[in-house]
């Protein structure tokens, strides 16, 4: 099938009327139909099989890419698109490409023509390829012949004053660089768009652009990862990393953003970086932007000055206005990631370009983050519902799926009012002298529900024969908090209490470490199966390296105050008493922590005693006891100051 040639001013004139979305133009789209399997030349393969052979060409197309209406194929299909000169191709595509819509989308080809190829093996069928339209461009993006190895070259450089990524003074902002993505629409326009990271950081392809690129063909949009020259002087880049496909999560006009998400993930290949955000309004007071202009590979722009705000456009528009000292803005940059000093994203720009000359004079203008977080009236038209849906996270840092997990460390010192003896100053161990201490936590199996990657910590009998100060005395339970509402536990880990008080990890000797937590601020809170918890008053500084925060002397504020712990000597602890594990300790009444001592022991005389690892046992010498020395009940009405409807309660929200 061929079309004949474009008129690229004509096609343009056309495209670009006045109130077209913008972006960066390069080509047209064609409408070219056609049933790839029926119409197509099918032969034999010689392993079996059979291959079917369809030509499409737009007569001067520099580079091509394919639309598919349709696009199914059966078990073992393969679909590849090739060059006239063979000399470059994409695929093969399988089952695994399906997007949800049915249609179907391709990285562009170099020349006018290019030949779809669909392997079929023996005995498959039910496959499916329309072909509906192609993207002719006319700018030489693919340098021809002995060159086309360098991949692409625009032929339309943007302007010398630019900064590669791969310059010197870019390399504090590898990550963001590989943050941000050029995506290229059917309708021959291309635009720059960020990844973004959310609170749950797990990788969810959500990608902030400006409205105004926008067109309802988003499942044939084609996402390139890491277009950029690997040198500082250089305007070539690779194209071999792209995605197919998105949807449209949210959208707001007066904000001019749209939240995109990908159809797929990108694989780790691609070294892809969600970029972290800062919604709180306050002006950004330095930082970069990274776009891709007039189409060209990735460059890097600095501002040193602070934000001002400002509207724009007739919508107006709340926007950051920024000069820039290094670098520039052009055509092609809407869309592209405005970061602050810290790194996080503050904006997109969505106006003002420079030239050389006019570099430090005329302003750029990027949409407020801020704005957009929270100004439209649902999911559809804000962001946060899709970056925090608890709406509790003012600034999130970046996050690397493929790098080394972020770790938070924590080191702690507690002491358990039930087992603490005051002439030594630390726990007796009855527990684990008596082997009942368990292997493995136990708080799953009370219906404790753990967050984040806590639960099923266990540890060896050698940790547990550990003898003196180090020797553990029982499992509890550290957690982490949001730092902006302490009621949202963020992540778990069961770890194990020591005589001396110190926390441990199930090895019973490292820190009590939080996989794939970043360092910010949290409360802290540690909770015991039959004593109430405690936490941090304030949410605390925490990173990979620990430092010692001790419960006992009042060094470290609890929310609840001295009340929240008993004052032994000169040693705070943890009340005991909470037999049935709800937050509160009382003698009579509804859940009252009595009656379980009754059951525990099971026997109509209360002088019996129940043996073993059970929550009952506050002073946890690994006996039950309701009556006689050393019972458990006493030790209830002592939290409760010997009172028997007196009520002490955690301070944990």
């Amino acid at each position: 099938m061929e079309l004949g040639p474009v008129d690229p001013a004509a096609a343009t004139a056309a495209a670009d009327t006045v109130g077209a979305p913008g972006g960066v133009r390069f080509g047209v789209q064609r409408a070219m139909a056609a049933d790839i399997l029926a119409a197509g030349q099918w032969s034999s393969m010689a392993g079996g099989g059979n291959v079917c052979r369809f030509r499409l060409k737009s007569t001067g197309a520099v580079m091509m890419s394919v639309q598919f209406s349709a696009f199914h194929l059966p078990p073992g299909g393969r679909v590849f698109l090739y060059d006239a000169a063979h000399s470059t191709f994409l695929g093969g595509f399988t089952q695994a490409n399906e997007q949800p819509s049915g249609r179907f989308a391709t990285a562009f080809l170099p020349g006018d023509e290019v030949m779809v190829e669909y392997q079929q093996p023996a005995g498959a069928g039910g496959a499916v390829l329309h072909v509906s339209s192609i993207t002719h461009a006319w700018r030489d993006m693919f340098r021809q012949g002995a060159a086309a190895q360098r991949d692409i070259d625009p032929g339309y450089q943007s302007a010398p004053c630019h900064n590669n990524v791969a310059c010197p003074i870019a390399a504090d902002w590898q990550d963001q660089n590989h943050a941000t993505l050029w995506f290229m629409m059917p309708d021959g326009r291309g635009c720059d768009g960020t990844l973004l990271n959310n609170t749950l950081q797990d990788g969810t392809p959500y990608v902030l652009i400006a409205n105004h690129c926008w067109q309802p063909t988003e499942d044939q949009w084609i996402f390139y990862f890491n277009y950029q020259s690997p040198t500082c002087i250089g305007d070539t880049g690779q194209t071999a990393q792209t995605l197919s496909g998105c949807v449209r999560r949210a959208v707001l006009y007066p904000g001019d953003f749209c939240l995109m998400e990908i159809n797929d993930p990108p694989p780790p290949s691609f070294g892809a970086y969600y970029a972290g955000w800062d919604h709180s309004g306050t002006p950004p007071q330095s930082g970069a932007s990274i776009l891709n202009p007039q189409a060209d590979v990735k460059k890097i722009s600095f501002y040193n000055t602070p934000a001002t705000s400002t509207t724009i456009d007739v919508a107006q528009i709340p926007c950051w206005q920024t000069y820039w000292y290094s670098g520039i803005l052009e055509a092609g940059a809407s869309g592209a990631p405005l970061f602050d000093q810290n790194k996080r994203v503050v904006g997109h720009i969505i106006g003002g370009e420079q030239t050389c000359a006019t570099a430090t004079t005329e302003p750029s203008f990027a949409a407020k983050f801020s704005e957009n977080w929270d100004s439209g009236t649902g999911p559809a038209s804000r962001l946060r519902d899709w970056l925090d849906p608890a709406n509790n996270t003012v600034a999130l840092d970046g996050y690397d799926p493929n790098g080394a997990p972020p770790i938070v460390a924590v080191k702690l010192k507690v002491m358990l009012a039930g087992p603490f003896v005051q002439s030594t100053g630390m726990m007796a161990s009855g527990l684990n002298d008596s082997d009942l201490v368990p292997l493995s936590e136990p708080y799953t199996a009370m219906g404790y529900v753990h967050h984040g990657l806590g639960g099923g910590e266990s540890t060896t009998a050698d940790v547990l024969a550990v003898t003196g100060a180090d020797r553990v005395v029982d499992w509890v339970v550290v957690e982490l908090r949001n730092k902006n509402n302490p009621a949202v536990v963020l992540a778990t880990h069961s770890a194990l209490l020591r005589r001396n008080g110190t926390i441990v990890d199930e090895d019973g000797i490292s820190d009590v470490e939080f996989q794939g937590m970043p360092a910010d601020n949290y409360y802290v809170a540690v909770r015991h199966r039959n004593h109430l918890g405690v936490m941090t008053a304030a949410a605390i500084p925490l990173s990979a390296t620990a430092t010692l925060k001790d419960f006992t002397n009042a060094s470290v504020a609890l929310a609840g105050g001295t009340v929240s712990t008993k004052l032994v000597g000169t040693t705070r602890c943890l009340w005991a008493g909470d037999a049935n594990f709800n937050g509160s300790v009382s003698y009579t009444g509804v859940n009252n922590d009595r009656d379980p001592v009754l059951v525990k022991i099971n026997d109509p005389a209360p002088t019996a005693v129940y043996s073993g690892y059970a929550a009952e046992d506050f002073n946890m010498d690994g006996v039950v006891k309701y009556t006689g020395a050393l019972n458990d009940r006493d030790m209830i009405l002592t939290t409760t100051g010997n009172l028997p409807t007196g009520v002490v309660t955690d301070s944990l929200p």
